[in-house]
């Protein structure tokens, strides 16, 4: 089709998931949020699951929290990331540092972390990027001897395991985004995990405390409304639509100022329940699109696939490569785009305005995320993706600054 553009990720959703959210969201009394808590706490190995509004606020509350135990100091972000941790960190009102970012395999520069640590920073948050994990063990080995907190940002870690355990299980505080493109959606939504090491005490007061400046109703609405939206228009077949408006600003990478948390929707937790089983499938095709992908690029190539460390098993949100001249490399870059190929973050966070007045480095130095800012790209590997798209983007990432 003319309009067919593809979407760099996916979250799979039905018209029967919209139908729950529709009845749960405006029916009277009708609420599955304990069910969803349930489930969380089982699968993610927490003591208390609290469901919000988005990842950014469920990462906004987290830092919080920890600054709370550890008092008001530092926190450590990595350099290069999603901009939304950016926007945790300033809605917390945190002083900022940063540490750079191994371009190899996305995980932390340890080193780089380490003397971030030895300048008293007591919280440092993780984000494994794309599903890939990170070794928690030596991130956690490294913060002990500081009293340090982990905070693991699992926004992006749907159905991917370090060593066995769930990415979002690992920390004694994590978080998880439910966002139209992590794999397992409400349309919206996040929930924060904790683990009572150090005890952080009952979480459901502070949500009561939300809920009461809160016209659910109208969030109610608002988010029935996006997930028609994203469901409608969330195909390649009209994808190219939504992508044309530039007030939406889909494929771009900006920085959204901090908005105050709030509880989850009904709506966004009865999808979530009806969403669940397909977002297990389909992590188990990204999986198999990445390795057919990653098999087909070769050692010989100019694209090189990030590597997940040994003990990590991929949730392959999209497959990130390096690029030498980065997305400009392509032959046709249109081409590549309406594939669903894309540059990663344009920036490293400490580039982002908004967040300068925040930060507390006095000798910035990150060149591994500077490295990942030109060259880190990203392939879609969600289902959607047809054979015949398959094979394009082979021959795509095949022909990368081959002359003609």
């Amino acid at each position: 089709m003319i309009l067919r553009r593809q979407l760099p990720a996916y979250s799979p959703l039905s018209a029967a998931s919209i139908r729950q959210a529709i009845v749960h969201g405006l029916g009277p009394g009708m609420d599955g949020q304990t069910d969803l808590r349930k489930v969380l706490e089982s699968k993610y190995a927490a003591d208390q699951a609290v469901l919000l509004g988005s990842g950014t606020q469920a990462l906004q509350v987290a830092i919080e929290l920890a600054m709370r135990q550890v008092g008001d100091v530092a926190i450590a972000l990595p350099a290069f990331t999603c901009f939304d941790v950016a926007t945790a960190a300033v809605g917390a009102r945190a002083r900022i540092r940063f540490y750079d970012v191994d371009p190899s395999t996305l995980a932390p520069d340890l080193q780089s972390l380490e003397r971030v640590l030895k300048r008293g920073t007591r919280i440092a948050v993780i984000t494994p990027l794309y599903g890939l994990p990170v070794d928690w063990d030596a991130v956690a080995d490294l913060v002990a001897p500081h009293g340090a907190i982990a905070i693991e940002d699992a926004a992006q870690g749907d159905h991917a395991e370090w060593r066995g355990r769930r990415l979002g299980s690992l920390g004694p505080i994590s978080v998880l985004s439910f966002g139209r493109g992590k794999g397992w959606t409400g349309g919206v939504g996040g929930a924060l995990l904790v683990r009572e090491q150090p005890p952080w005490g009952d979480l459901r007061e502070a949500v009561a405390a939300m809920s009461a400046k809160w016209n659910r109703r109208a969030a109610e609405v608002r988010v029935l409304g996006a997930l028609a939206a994203q469901w409608v228009l969330g195909r390649p077949e009209w994808y190219a639509i939504p992508r044309a408006l530039p007030w939406l600003r889909l494929g771009e990478t900006v920085y959204r100022d901090p908005v105050s948390p709030r509880p989850m929707t009904r709506a966004t937790s009865a999808c979530l329940a009806v969403t669940r089983p397909a977002a297990a499938q389909e992590a188990a095709a990204r999986r198999t699109t990445a390795a057919t992908l990653i098999a087909a690029i070769g050692l010989a190539s100019r694209v090189r696939p990030i590597r997940p460390l040994r003990g990590g098993t991929p949730g392959y949100l999209r497959l990130p490569v390096r690029l030498a001249r980065g997305f400009a490399g392509f032959a046709s870059p249109a081409t590549a785009a309406r594939l669903g190929i894309a540059p990663s973050y344009p920036s490293v966070l400490a580039a982002i305005p908004q967040v300068q007045s925040w930060m507390d480095d006095a000798t910035p130095n990150w060149p591994g995320g500077e490295d990942l800012v030109r060259t880190l790209c990203t392939v879609p590997t969600h289902s959607l993706v047809t054979g015949a798209e398959r094979t394009e983007l082979i021959q795509q990432l095949q022909d990368y600054e081959v002359p003609a």
